[in-house]
């Protein structure tokens, strides 16, 4: 009968021993919060804005605008950077630069420099006359809301197809511009120069 005894208690110790161990209640909350974050959805992240075009406050048509100025011009012409066309290139900067623009019934010219201490509107214009045109008549000056503008007639060779200009000089924002064109008929370039510069800011 002990034997019988003994035997059942080693049978209910083995059977202790090879039973699962009790888990541990903190371990078991550890686990179950983890795959609880885990299956949460993450934060979708927003998206990036989309570039608009800007709304530019004028129309840009017969306009021309770069160096931080802009100026108006006929419909059937479009100025050129002088420099960009050389060889080697030297375009046009903020500080200087020369455009122009040609066709069979016109010619326009314009350059600008920084200002010096002093405006000479005749001396400006020298900046782009040829050596035989001239001043003919007496200046005119153009007030604008913005601007004080100096023109003046000049005489062009009696050979050329467009033989009638005018040269202009105005100052804005620190520099000196001044503007030229040469017309097929007299009286055309006062015209144009007021149609220039009703378009004309700088910056």
């Amino acid at each position: 009968m002990k034997q019988i005894g003994l035997t059942f208690l080693l049978i209910a110790a083995w059977m202790t021993a090879c039973a699962a161990p009790t888990p541990d209640p903190q371990a078991q909350i550890r686990v179950a919060v983890a795959a609880t974050l885990q299956a949460m959805p993450t934060t979708t992240p927003m998206p990036l804005p989309t570039p608009y075009p800007t709304y530019t406050p004028l129309s840009l048509a017969n306009l021309f605008c770069s160096y931080r100025f802009c100026i108006g011009h006929p419909s059937d012409v479009y100025l050129i950077d002088q420099g960009a066309r050389r060889n080697p290139p030297l375009p046009s900067t903020y500080d200087y630069g020369v455009l122009f623009s040609y066709s069979t019934s016109l010619f326009l010219q314009m350059a600008w420099t920084l200002s010096g201490p002093s405006f000479d509107p005749q001396g400006v214009m020298r900046l782009i006359m040829d050596p035989a045109e001239q001043f003919q008549g007496q200046m005119e000056t153009l007030l604008t809301p913005t601007l004080n503008i100096f023109y003046q007639p000049i005489t062009v060779s009696s050979q050329s197809v467009l033989p009638f200009g005018g040269l202009a000089a105005w100052q804005c924002g620190g520099r000196d511009f001044v503007w030229k064109v040469y017309t097929p008929q007299d009286g055309m370039a006062l015209g144009l120069l007021k149609e220039a510069v009703a378009r004309f800011r700088c910056e």
